[in-house]
């Protein structure tokens, strides 16, 4: 019973110090820190940005020019035994 008994209180131990570890860590106060004004994809006075019209235009250019871009590479690869 005596191993039992010891086994208890080693756990009461651990419980009480993990009990105080958090409570320390609750205590500690976390420097605040400023809200960042900049915002990285967009301009802060129009916040549907990335939603003009202005910007399909865009997309589908990058999207003719980089397809057969990948396509050659592709073939590429193929023909030289890479993939």
């Amino acid at each position: 019973m005596s191993d039992l008994e010891e086994r208890a209180e080693i756990a009461q131990k651990r419980e009480a110090t993990v009990k105080q570890l958090l409570r320390r860590a609750a205590k500690r106060s976390r420097p605040s820190q400023a809200v960042s004004v900049v915002v990285p994809h967009t301009r802060e006075t129009d916040a549907n940005r990335e939603f003009a019209p202005d910007r399909d235009s865009d997309a589908l250019a990058w999207f003719l020019i980089a397809l057969p871009v990948f396509m050659v590479a592709h073939a590429i690869c193929v023909k030289i035994g890479a993939i």
